[in-house]
């Protein structure tokens, strides 16, 4: 059988499943496979936090609705907690440990017995403690399971004609900040307005760093196209309270702030 087959085999055997849906790639393929399989006993559950770009949850409900799954709706409160929000180097296994209590919670309401994510094959190649949480928190991970990477699940996504196969992947906003650096619901805001803001340019893969300070670390697909609009980008990211703005030289790259994990910036 294909890994795609041997997918679908594995969610007909939980007979009811419940996918944790944030609209991006591999969540939108996976919610398809469930729908495919399960049809109404397959459900999603998309975490509307403050973390969460506000173009992913417009996404999201798009994505859903050209599925045909149903989708529903939770809101946690993570930045209500004094100790996520200083930002340690363990922020992401707080923050799944969390949203998978709100999960877990929301599919006993429901009877659901099994929870999917989209992680992939590929995540086991960075540095994911979010990822030990919910293995802790028996939430199941078919594209690792089956071995599925990110080019694969963008294959298969094109193959099954779904929308917007070829978007760039997107991360929680809290993986903008240096660990050590304190998030706050200014902070989170205005590095999604200043995102959404260089993808209106045209951009298509964009990180935008918060450093101490007020400091912009820009990365984009294109350094000279940056470069070149510096006064008009330089003039927005002062708008909505950044006080320098720089472009990172190394371009755009998932991750980095993992390197900070040790060397934590005090702010």
């Amino acid at each position: 059988m294909t890994p795609r087959e041997q997918i679908l085999e594995a969610m007909r055997e939980r007979r009811r499943l419940l996918i944790l849906y944030s609209g991006g790639l591999d969540s939108t393929l996976l919610a398809k496979l469930a729908h495919d399989a399960l049809g109404s006993n397959a459900a999603t559950l998309t975490i509307d936090s403050a973390l969460i770009p506000r173009s992913e949850i417009s996404s999201s409900k798009t994505f859903a609705e050209e599925i045909g799954i149903d989708q529903n709706i939770v809101h946690p409160m993570e930045l209500e907690e004094e100790h996520f929000r200083m930002n340690p180097p363990d922020r992401c296994y707080l923050c799944r440990k969390a949203r998978d209590a709100v999960a877990w919670q929301w599919a006993r309401e429901h009877e659901f017995e099994h929870i999917a994510d989209g992680l992939s094959y590929s995540d086991l190649s960075d540095y994911r403690p979010g990822l030990r949480a919910s293995t802790e928190d028996r939430i199941w991970h078919p594209f690792i399971e089956f071995k599925l990477g990110k080019g694969e699940i963008r294959r298969l996504s094109r193959e099954l004609g779904l929308s917007g196969w070829d978007r760039p992947s997107m991360a929680c906003l809290a993986s903008r900040f240096p660990h050590g650096f304190g998030i706050d619901p200014v902070r989170v805001d205005r590095v999604d307005r200043a995102e959404e803001y260089l993808r209106g340019l045209g951009f298509t893969c964009v990180r935008v760093r918060h450093f101490p300070y007020n400091l912009a670390f820009v990365e984009v697909d294109d350094i000279s196209r940056a470069v070149r609009m510096k006064d008009e980008i330089v003039a927005r990211l002062r708008e909505l309270g950044f006080a320098f703005v720089s472009v990172d030289l190394e371009q755009f790259a998932s991750g980095k702030m993992n390197r900070t994990a040790v060397t934590p910036a005090h702010g």
